[in-house]
């Protein structure tokens, strides 16, 4: 009877498992967080010693952000640990690309049989309150907006309309519960009890025609049923043009000072080189020997025309000392012209010669 009971649960839990993940398909939770949050959720597993995978759908083997038999682990943003007899799985910094559904299970590889599905939707802004609790949201042409509008009062109409939301102004709207599209724009409705009813409005591709005001509400929109407002402004996206500016600039200042340096460098060059050719000349300058000056006891230069303007040197060598001491005298006496004084006594010059 026990072994009946086991095969009974067996295949049961084998026909809620999805062929694709091996996870048991469960209830789906919402979570929505803005971008940049974290969000933590609870997986019932009752030991920490298994095998615990937490995964984004399809959960295939690149899908796996964590698996780990430890009690805790932690993976990039992603994280597992163990608290009160439970797991939690988290996600820090959430970006757009974070939005999907989710599952975190524990078991053996081939029989996972405990696990939790979910979803996160990660938003620009939550709208909770009134019409005037209205916001403002940026945004960059090319890029994406979701916003979740909380409705307080239910209503079988679901609608996102543009600006005074007239007839024809409205993007999108449905009376069913499932997802609707058009085009770029698309509703979702979900309710959480007793939360309330939210409605998820997303327009992908934004343009910048895109900018104004915009309503998610239910019910009629030219009627007082609840609603939510916000205001989009979008510009142009970044692009590279401002690097495409900014980089000739940067190149040219390299270059500029590539220049300067090179032309620094061949000044200091140059002018090392000259310092060390004169260093070198000098110093062989310094080295050259005296030039021989050869002293000879000879008479002035003669004059060139006026025989009477000739001035006469008399040269006589007159021994000195006795005639062991191996020196003799040169005196040049110096004879005026004709005409001069004879009063101007002579001049002259004395050179001692060694013999």
């Amino acid at each position: 009877m026990e072994v009946s009971h086991t095969l009974i649960c067996f295949f049961f839990l084998f026909s809620l498992q999805d062929g694709s993940t091996g996870l048991v398909s469960a209830h789906v939770s919402v979570y929505s967080r803005i971008e940049g949050e974290d969000v933590r959720v609870e997986c019932f597993i009752p030991s920490y010693r298994i095998r615990k995978v937490f995964c984004k759908e399809p959960c295939d083997k690149e899908d796996i952000l964590i698996e780990t038999t430890d009690a805790s682990a932690q993976r990039g943003r992603y994280s597992i640990d163990h608290k009160d007899g439970g797991f939690f799985v988290t996600i820090t910094q959430l970006t757009k690309s974070d939005s999907g559904r989710y599952s975190c299970g524990a078991g053996t590889s081939s029989t996972q049989a405990l696990s939790k599905d979910f979803e996160i939707i990660v938003v620009d802004a939550m709208l909770d309150g009134g019409p005037s609790a209205e916001k403002t949201i940026d945004a960059r042409t090319g890029g994406n907006i979701a916003v979740r509008c909380r409705i307080t009062q239910y209503k079988p109409k679901k609608y996102f309309c543009k600006e005074e939301c007239k007839q024809g102004d409205n993007l999108v709207e449905t009376t069913s519960k499932s997802d609707q599209e058009n085009g770029r724009y698309r509703i979702r409705y979900t309710q959480i009890i007793p939360t309330g009813y939210f409605l998820y409005v997303s327009i992908e591709q934004l343009t910048q025609s895109d900018s104004g005001w915009y309503r998610c509400g239910l019910g009629r929109p030219d009627s007082k049923d609840p609603y939510q407002r916000f205001r989009l402004i979008v510009t142009d996206a970044l692009t590279t043009s401002p690097k495409t500016t900014e980089h000739p600039e940067t190149t040219k200042d390299v270059v500029l000072y590539v220049f300067l340096t090179l032309v620094v460098l061949v000044i200091v060059s140059s002018l090392s080189v000259l310092v060390f050719c004169r260093k070198r000349i000098c110093k062989a300058k310094g080295e050259e020997p005296e030039p021989h000056v050869e002293t000879q006891c000879a008479s002035e230069p003669e004059a060139e025309d006026d025989p009477s303007q000739h001035a006469y040197s008399e040269i006589k060598f007159v021994s000195v000392g006795s005639s062991h001491s191996g020196f003799s005298e040169c005196v040049i006496y110096s004879v005026p012209p004709v005409e001069a004084s004879s009063d101007e006594p002579p001049l002259y010059s004395t050179v001692n010669n060694p013999q």
